[in-house]
């Protein structure tokens, strides 16, 4: 999928630093925006060709994880804290292409994953009882106890709901709550799914394809 003429964004997580050292290997000449620090810090010591969105504001191609995807391609994403700043490259993405593992298959989303929330460091405790009108919220600590830092200098907020009926609805919901930054839930925003199972690899382009997947018919 990747062109040696292309501009492609780069998600976060344990799956896109595997990616990025395929494309290292492959020694692609496309020109690649990081999302996060640590896959920009990794891009960077492989040698490959890094750029931002103030000089290339339209990409071709977006290449992210995720933490669970649904039949329409909705999901859930976060849990390495990127969210914001990966919901932005994607946006900017003429096509956006999730690489996963069979597990992050979901009939619906919140069955096993929350949804991480970036919030303002200022008034936490006002944020986190506003957003426990929607679910069940959990401040992320880091390694030392302290609360985890985003790339942005911002925090995070688990929430855990009891059923996510119509994902678009909520991450509006969310989004509406002062002190929000950005949510996990990206709807509408990918176009083709790559999952990676024990036979192989598997491209879901549509909800049909989702649905045969799980069935076990592909």
């Amino acid at each position: 999928m990747v062109r040696d003429e292309m501009v492609v964004g780069l998600g976060s997580g344990t799956t896109m630093m595997k990616v990025v050292q395929i494309l290292a290997r492959m020694k692609s000449s496309a020109v690649f925006i990081p999302s996060s620090s640590t896959i920009q810090r990794l891009a960077s010591d492989l040698g490959l060709e890094l750029s931002s969105l103030d000089v290339h504001d339209k990409l071709d191609l977006m290449i992210d994880g995720a933490d669970e995807v649904d039949a329409n391609f909705d999901m859930i994403k976060g849990r390495g804290g990127a969210h914001t700043r990966e919901k932005i490259v994607a946006g900017a993405a003429k096509h956006v292409v999730i690489v996963v593992d069979r597990t992050k298959l979901v009939r619906r989303l919140g069955e096993r994953a929350p949804v991480p929330v970036e919030i303002l460091p200022f008034a936490v405790g006002y944020t986190i009882r506003k957003l426990g009108v929607l679910g069940k919220p959990i401040l992320r600590l880091g390694a030392s106890g302290e609360p985890f830092l985003t790339d942005n200098g911002n925090y995070v907020v688990d929430v855990k709901f009891r059923s996510i009926s119509v994902p678009s609805r909520l991450e509006k919901r969310i989004n509406n709550v002062p002190g929000v930054v950005e949510n996990g839930l990206f709807v509408g925003m990918a176009d083709e799914v790559v999952v990676g199972h024990e036979d192989g690899y598997t491209i879901l382009k549509s909800k049909m394809d989702f649905l045969r997947f799980m069935r076990g018919k592909i």
